[in-house]
């Protein structure tokens, strides 16, 4: 059975990796790859299976790389290209966001036979690092250290077009330490820890109650067009939940529905893609991501 793999545009240059397919979406193709792996690869039991799936799912989006921006699909996610065709806007948006962009993880340690330096020097070695990696990096995602010798732990969104850059700035890095200081870069990779897409649906009885705690009414079940004209009362709505002190849920519910381009007539349920970045706990929108032409970030989550 093929499943959902990760988003392209339609003009990506063609061919697939071998065992891929597509399904076209507006301007859009949806990337499918086997559930299961071909002939040959075989995977063990327990823990060691779940990781095996994923370091194979994950060298499925790597093969990715050379056609374009890719929007990777969580794991264990259903849809179809009908699905996607709500949030073409979106998706898009994306699309443009991820052009040209790659990640690595670094991770740097003290391994070597001397102690790790003083806390001063320690701390300045560190800062060091990161300035020097703040030019390069268009954002970055701190990852817990794990122990008192790691001095970076991070992941670097950066221009595929900088990946020699960062391979000179670690040198240099390196060579401040040599011997002393153990780096690790993984990658490179579609940007899966900035943007990873997922869908779920929310059931016309569901968004007809949201509407209805706001004090809006729709038919049941609701239509595009009744959506549509809903959209422009949201905010004062959504203003008058705020103060009242009421949950802005539905009003959330709401603005993400309307803000799709749904079809006119009665709509049963609704597709939401959920777009996430590591370590945010809400779904993140594109402008997490500094747009092309925007500086370095230096650090911090892009929420």
């Amino acid at each position: 059975m093929m499943a959902p793999l990760a988003i392209l545009r339609r003009d990506a240059p063609m061919p697939l990796p071998a065992g891929l397919s597509t399904e076209p979406c507006g301007a859009l193709l949806l990337v499918r790859a086997p559930d299961m792996p071909g002939r040959g690869v075989t995977f063990g039991k327990g823990r060691r299976a779940v990781l095996q799936r994923a370091g194979h799912r994950q060298a499925q989006i790597e093969s990715l790389l050379p056609l374009g921006p890719v929007l990777a699909i969580q794991a264990g996610t259903r849809l179809t290209p009908g699905d996607l065709s709500p949030s073409q806007a979106e998706l898009a948006e994306w699309c443009d966001r991820l052009a040209g962009r790659i990640q690595f993880q670094l991770t740097a340690a003290w391994d070597g036979p001397a102690p790790r330096p003083p806390a001063p020097a320690w701390a300045a070695l560190k800062s060091c690092m990161e300035e020097r990696l703040s030019h390069l990096a268009r954002d970055s995602i701190e990852l817990p250290l794990g122990g008192g010798d790691t001095l970076v732990n991070r992941i670097l969104l950066i221009d595929s077009s900088d990946a020699d850059r960062l391979d000179t700035l670690l040198a240099e890095i390196d060579a401040r330490c040599p011997d002393r200081l153990r780096l690790r870069l993984v990658g490179p990779s579609p940007a899966v820890s900035f943007a990873l897409a997922s869908l779920h649906r929310v059931s016309g009885t569901d968004v007809c109650a949201a509407a209805a705690a706001l004090g809006l009414a729709l038919p049941a079940p609701p239509t595009g067009a009744a959506l549509a004209a809903l959209a422009p009362l949201l905010p004062e709505r959504r203003r008058q939940a705020l103060m009242q002190g009421c949950s802005t849920e539905h009003s959330r519910l709401l603005a993400r529905v309307c803000a799709l381009t749904l079809p006119s007539g009665p709509v049963d349920d609704v597709p939401i893609l959920a777009v996430r970045r590591e370590g945010c706990a809400a779904p993140v929108g594109p402008r997490s991501l500094p747009g092309p032409s925007a500086a370095p970030r230096h650090h911090g989550t892009g929420r």
